[in-house]
């Protein structure tokens, strides 16, 4: 039987509180955590699918999220050359969900796949004078082409029960800065 729980700021404000709790987050860094949209619709996503044991799911997801961007993890989760080959590889470690609505699945990992991509356009000149690898630095993919693919697939899955939150994280969407 699935877990139905609904999600409301009080939810996310109660696992973004045990985050920043388990991490030993300052006010300041907890603070952005809370107002980061990508990390919410990390969290959000288990609950909008309708997936079994979604709490669980979301603080592993949000767990991995806010490790990623820790230093020195930062850099074992960081695009490299081997994650071209798919434009969700990387997003692996936060894709695994017990049961749930395939369909907004599909539209909330591709959303963040969208965001991701922003990202690297972002962040282009500065992870070249890092020495950072950036897929689209490198030419390894083209950002438009890929955006609108990703953009397409998310269209044609129609509405979901996420749809709020992944708007929001379009339009406001980013990593943990």
């Amino acid at each position: 039987m699935v877990n139905v729980q609904a999600f409301s700021d009080e939810t996310w404000n109660r696992l973004s509180g045990i985050i920043a709790e388990s991490y030993s987050m300052d006010a300041d860094r907890s603070g952005r955590l809370r107002k980061n949209v990508t990390a919410r619709l990390i969290a959000e996503l288990p609950y909008a699918a309708r997936c079994r044991e979604p709490e669980r799911t979301a603080l592993s997801h949000l767990a991995v999220f806010v490790l990623a961007d820790s230093d020195p993890a930062r850099r074992i989760f960081d695009h490299k050359k081997e994650d071209d080959y798919d434009v969700l590889a990387r997003l692996a470690p936060i894709s695994w969900f017990e049961g749930g609505d395939p369909a907004v699945l599909n539209r909330g990992m591709k959303t963040l796949a969208i965001i991701m991509i922003e990202g690297y356009k972002r962040d282009i000149a500065s992870d070249k004078a890092k020495g950072w690898y950036n897929p689209l630095g490198e030419k390894a993919w083209e950002a438009d082409k890929t955006l609108g693919a990703l953009q397409a697939s998310i269209a044609q899955g129609g509405p979901s029960g996420a749809d709020e939150i992944i708007k929001a994280a379009l339009v406001d969407g980013w990593w943990m800065n």
